[in-house]
């Protein structure tokens, strides 16, 4: 029978026929017997015919006779033969049938596994004394249901024995590769242990009964559930902030660390693990499954431990990063997965633990409710700058985008990353007439573009550098180079097709990820840290070769980026922001030149001050903004969105600001924190994302009045579960 007869009956249940039993048949003899007699009459007859007249009447008889005495001793020893084989048979059947008998007494009082017989009623017709002992029953026979000792349903046994009788009835070379046997249902009996449940069908009399064998299976279950809890899980643990904390403290940073390391020791003993430190700041530990349930329940107290730690005299607390990894595999790939839960709990900010386990598709994320300190440190831009340089050299064409519905550090960024690729490839085909093309993707029809373009037509280079989403896909080679900015959420990139067709790309971005990426990077710089992309692009561009050659009008764009996030330095500007724009002035950009570019016009600020009138506050110190219904849709009204959102920051003992916008059918939210609350973790419960104290979401297909119920229950979610007091 082929594969794809595809007409077997599945349902058919099959039975024990008597004619395949052990058996004697008697007929065989019999027709022997009466063949052979029929043979010899007319043997005789021809015989008494032939000879006729030369033969005298005491011939013929005596031939008669000798024939009927050869008939009857063959017939006899025929017979003799069947019969001595049918008492051999009779016997062997008695002795089966004793056989038999017993082994139905050991089953009903000896051996202890349970079974029972259910009529196609439900109802019990007998059980063995296995199960009378779990059930403390005193007759075999009770009559009662069968749900009354055993919560599953007595169609779902049916149809899983229907099912797995007709699959056991198939030739399996005809099945197809890998077909599961219907899986059986397991219960928990009246003696507490745990039994897995097989249904066979027996027909008797025409009616289906149903043989159903509860099988023990408590001791294997409990050693799979201890392994489980005693399966090893892998986690690195990374310092966020010790080597920075000791430059401005009067502290000893031997001493800060042992102290940590003491915290992080006694820790790892209570949960019978092992730590060991394979690079400064920087542990490598080793724990039960079950430690981690633990821990995830009470959501990781070790960070309380660590953050109530305080250096010399600083208030700023230590805090710390976790990357944990459990799933199925060997050593190699759970330290892989722990290693990558380290790198997304970073590049979301730090101060939180993020967990890859088995059971969840992406990450589980714990903490990051107090913000982290920022890296002074530029050796990843230094090394991110050579490993640009190295792949644009290699480029056919090189694309840049941002998000969609670019701003001002959107677009800026975007510019710095086409100043390093157009300085890369004016370098290496010096004196050439064909070289790679470098384009940035953009919406050219916001105010935003309008804006940047003006201020770069002057550079001619820039006539031919910005196109479309439309045009983009056509330029794409297989080595093609895309660089990704201000953005790392795929769902709101100017062109989200560019990712799942380029394979080599680069993600440059200070918005936290939600989630790993969804393809493979050769760079990935994530620093959650800096106030903006338009600062981490201009730092790469510092720490490369071509720093001088940023021009005038570029490096003003960029710094339209770094003020706009940082709302003209007084939110989220650390060391670097000023170091940066102090690069920035170096090659010709001024404050008093980019400040031009947030200016308003007469219709804008009617909007904004409509919008900020219809701010009310929500617990005590969030302001939330919803735009007018009357208000006529503005291609500017996400950017308005933003602005309000940052002046509802100057009420006072207003902590975070949310303004919502309706832009087609959708809406959307901007979030603002002074720095206490994570408007990031609230805006990812509504599928949105960004950083410690701006981010955003966008609502599909919602109502004004919906989005805004479940923003305020996003907050609340928040506050119960995340959200902690800042320490003194």
């Amino acid at each position: 029978m082929s594969k794809n007869s595809g007409n077997r009956e599945r349902n058919s249940i099959p039975q024990f026929r008597r004619s395949e039993r052990f058996h004697i048949d008697l007929r065989v003899p019999f027709a022997f017997c009466t063949a052979e007699a029929a043979v010899l009459i007319l043997l005789c007859t021809a015989i008494c015919y032939f000879s006729g007249e030369r033969t005298n009447a005491l011939t013929s008889s005596a031939v008669c006779l000798f024939v009927l005495a050869f008939y009857v001793l063959s017939a006899g020893g025929i017979f003799l033969f069947y019969s001595i084989k049918y008492v051999r048979v009779k016997k062997a059947e008695e002795e089966a049938r004793l056989i038999d008998t017993e082994i139905y007494d050991m089953f009903r009082y000896v051996i202890d596994m349970p079974y029972t017989v259910i009529d196609s009623d439900g109802k019990i017709k007998i059980m063995n004394g296995a199960l009378q002992d779990i059930l403390g029953y005193r007759n075999a026979v009770c009559g009662i249901d069968f749900s009354e000792i055993c919560p599953v349903p007595i169609n779902a046994l049916s149809a899983r024995a229907l099912n797995r009788d007709a699959y056991l009835s198939e030739p399996l070379l005809d099945l197809p590769e890998k077909t599961p046997l219907p899986e059986m249902p397991i219960v928990r009996l009246a003696d507490g242990k745990r039994y897995e449940i097989n249904c066979y069908i027996m027909k008797i009399k025409g009616e289906n009964f149903y043989f159903t064998v509860f099988k023990d299976i408590n001791e294997f279950l409990e050693a799979k559930e201890k392994n489980d809890r005693e399966s090893p899980v892998v986690a690195y643990i990374m310092l966020d902030n010790l080597q920075e904390l000791t430059q401005y403290v009067r502290a000893d940073y031997r001493a800060a660390s042992t102290e940590i390391e003491n915290i992080l020791n006694a820790w790892i003993k209570e949960m019978h693990g092992f730590i060991r430190e394979y690079d400064r700041d920087r542990y490598l530990v080793i724990f039960s499954k079950e430690e981690l349930d633990k821990q995830m329940i009470n959501d990781f107290p070790i960070q309380q431990s660590i953050m109530d730690l305080r250096i010399g005299d600083n208030s700023f607390p230590v805090t710390i990063s976790m990357g944990i990894a459990h799933i199925n595999g060997t050593f190699e790939e759970k330290e892989k997965a722990a290693a990558a839960a380290l790198d997304i709990a970073i590049q979301r900010g730090g101060n939180q633990v993020a967990v890859k386990r088995q059971d969840s598709n992406g990450f589980v994320f714990f903490g990051g409710t107090h913000k982290t300190m920022e890296n002074n440190t530029s050796v990843i831009s230094r090394i991110s700058a050579e490993i640009l340089e190295e792949k644009i050299s290699g480029a056919s064409n090189v694309l840049i985008m941002g998000h969609a519905n670019p701003d001002f550090d959107s677009i800026g960024s975007c510019v710095g990353a086409a100043r390093l690729a157009l300085a890369v490839i004016e370098e290496k085909y010096a004196g050439t007439q064909i070289r790679p093309s470098v384009n940035i993707v953009v919406d050219k029809s916001c105010e935003t573009f309008e804006i940047c373009a003006k201020q770069l037509s002057a550079l001619k280079i820039y006539d031919e550098i910005f196109i479309g989403k439309e045009s983009a896909s056509d330029l794409v080679t297989p080595s093609t180079v895309l660089i990704i900015t201000d953005v790392n959420n795929q769902y709101i990139y100017e062109s989200p097709d560019l990712s799942k067709t380029i394979s080599n790309i680069a993600v440059i971005d200070h918005h936290r990820l939600v989630s790993a990426l969804a393809f493979n990077t050769f760079l990935q710089y994530v620093e959650t840290t800096k106030s903006s992309a338009s600062e981490i692009i201009s730092e790469i561009l510092e720490q490369s070769k071509y720093a001088s050659s940023l021009h005038k009008e570029e490096a003003e764009v960029l710094l339209s980026g770094i003020m706009l996030d940082t709302n003209n330095f007084t939110r989220n500007s650390g060391s670097q922001t000023f170091a940066i724009t102090h690069y920035l002035y170096s090659r010709g950009a001024h404050t008093e030149v980019v400040r031009e570019f947030f200016n308003e016009n007469i219709e804008e600020l009617r909007v904004t001050s409509d919008f900020e009138s219809r701010a009310q506050l929500y617990r005590d110190n969030i302001a939330i903004a919803c735009m007018s219904r009357d208000h006529i849709p503005s291609p500017d009204d996400r950017i308005i969105a933003s602005k309000v959102a940052n002046k509802l920051l100057n009420i006072r003992g207003v902590e975070a600001t949310f303004t919502l916008v309706r832009i087609d059918n959708d809406i959307s939210i901007s979030g603002r924190s002074k720095g206490k609350i994570n408007v990031q973790l609230i805006l990812e419960r509504l599928k949105g994302g960004g950083h410690f104290d701006m981010a955003g979401a966008q609502m599909k297909n919602a109502s004004m009045s919906q989005a805004y119920e479940l923003l305020k229950d996003a907050i609340d979610d928040y506050y119960e579960y995340d959200y902690k007091k800042p320490h003194a």
